[in-house]
């Protein structure tokens, strides 16, 4: 990735980029020529003058530097995710380029734009490259590649250091769900747990097999039998709130879902790494919370499986034995994110005793078609907490959208052997996997679940979106 900073002086020769409003596309304003060469001023003036499109990204040659021309809407109409956006596309322009390095100006861009713009050209500058073979390498030597981007105009409040901790954060998130199943299995999450343990003021407590037997964690260690690596509970711990009662990220890691033996039609088990996406953002959001030192206790608690097919595997109608008592009986091993859950919740609930409880995971199918892949779904028991996680999502950008623990649907997951079954046929999917596990969270306990199903992969790209890591991030500095 390119390397970004924030210089006092502009080299003159190196090609900018200059974000307009919809409104200065006839006439430059002062504000937004200011950092401009007089021939970059001349040449953009006339590109304005002979009309463009004002969407995209415009080259205009200059006798001095290249000026690419970054167009948003009109300043009242455009939001903090447009200029967000806006910026992701940055890199890829600049690389079409042939730009090694190149200058993002201010224009005349509102502040809170030109931060969203900062934050979306850094973020764009991600790629994943760890498994391009000879091909790509091959390809790349032709190619001229961007190296650095410098920021012109003033500089926000530690906007250096946040904008490096907020990609690396995402980076993490990105990383682990893009990785393939091949490499990221158990083994691979308790590696990147260690990782992120060296920050200052982190500890990470792994409980292999052994322990969850110990433990009677047997939702974990029941959907993890059909796979040769062993399952895990990782449990990464940062103290930055003195004795204050902890915040807890619990994320649901299931590194590859085959469906078990509820298997899944092959077209749906295509993209199936996704499925550790809940840990993955929990684990890049911790980060950002502990490398900035946010001032709050925090707890990410990763229950992490291969839901994979062997004689060993479990099937539909076995009964489990839940880390709190309860007994479930198996009705689809496709529903399996919520059995590891449970034992998490379980657990983080007796043992820390948290002032909050959320947690994320890819629980449904039915999500995208509850609430379409803008938004996150959540479902919760305190309306107080609630409240602050869709606040949070507004902040950034990310926003959530409530759906309801309707307790007349909770009949639907009675069993005639156990005391729930893990999935009945209850339309509404996302509510029955919030209903589900409510039976794993003490009433006392303010909890949310996030079903990021409908937010955490791009499907035409086939890449992680990094989502919802600012938004824990801004939560956990709001709570």
């Amino acid at each position: 990735m390119p390397t970004f900073s924030f210089p006092s002086k502009i080299d003159k020769k190196t090609p900018v980029v200059l974000p307009l409003y919809e409104g200065e596309t006839k006439k430059l304003s002062k504000d937004a020529a200011k950092a401009l060469t007089k021939k970059q001023g001349e040449a953009v003036a006339q590109a304005l003058k002979n009309g463009v499109c004002p969407c995209g990204m415009l080259p205009v040659y200059s006798a001095d530097a290249l000026v690419l021309l970054l167009f948003l809407k009109e300043q009242k109409k455009v939001n903090t995710r447009e200029a967000r956006e806006a910026g992701t596309n940055v890199t890829s322009t600049a690389t079409k380029h042939k730009c090694e390095k190149i200058t993002v100006l201010p224009g005349a861009l509102a502040e809170d734009h030109l931060k969203a713009l900062r934050e979306g050209v850094v973020l764009g500058t991600y790629e994943y490259t760890d498994y391009k073979g000879v091909v790509y390498k091959e390809a790349q030597k032709k190619k001229t590649k961007l190296k650095s981007l410098n920021f012109a105009g003033k500089k926000f409040t530690n906007e250096s250091k946040t904008l490096k901790i907020l990609q690396e954060a995402v980076s993490i998130t990105k990383d682990v769900i893009n990785c393939p199943p091949m490499e990221a299995n158990p083994d691979y999450m308790e590696k990147m747990s260690r990782k992120i343990a060296k920050v200052k003021g982190v500890k990470l407590t792994v409980f292999k097999e052994k322990e969850l037997k110990k433990m009677k964690c047997n939702g974990i260690l029941t959907v993890g039998m059909g796979s040769h690596v062993q399952s895990r509970l990782l449990i990464l711990e940062y103290k930055g709130g003195g004795k204050e009662k902890p915040i807890a990220l619990v994320g649901k890691g299931v590194t590859y879902d085959t469906g078990g033996y509820s298997l899944k039609p092959s077209q749906y088990m295509e993209t199936m790494k996704q499925d550790l996406g809940g840990a993955a953002t929990v684990m890049g959001a911790f980060y950002a919370i502990a490398a900035s030192g946010v001032k709050k206790n925090v707890l990410c608690v990763v229950p992490t499986v291969e839901n994979s097919v062997n004689s060993y595997a479990y099937k539909p109608d076995d009964i489990i034995r839940m880390y709190n008592g309860v007994t479930v009986e198996v009705t689809n091993t496709d529903a399996e994110g919520r059995l590891i859950l449970a034992d998490a919740l379980a657990y983080t609930a007796k043992k820390y005793d948290p002032r909050a409880m959320l947690d994320l995971a890819t629980l449904t199918g039915a999500c995208a078609y509850a609430v379409g892949n803008d938004f996150t779904a959540i479902l919760g028991t305190d309306n107080k907490l609630t409240n602050k996680v869709l606040d949070a999502g507004k902040t950034v950008d990310e926003e959530l959208w409530e759906l309801p623990l309707h307790q007349r649907y909770k009949t639907e997951l009675k069993s005639p052997v156990a005391d729930i079954v893990n999935s009945s046929r209850l339309k509404a999917g996302t509510i029955e996997g919030g209903l589900f596990l409510q039976h794993f969270v003490p009433e006392k306990t303010a909890w949310c679940h996030l079903d990021i199903a409908s937010v955490a992969f791009d499907d035409k790209k086939k890449l992680a979106t990094g989502r919802n890591v600012r938004m824990l991030w801004q939560l956990a500095k709001d709570l």
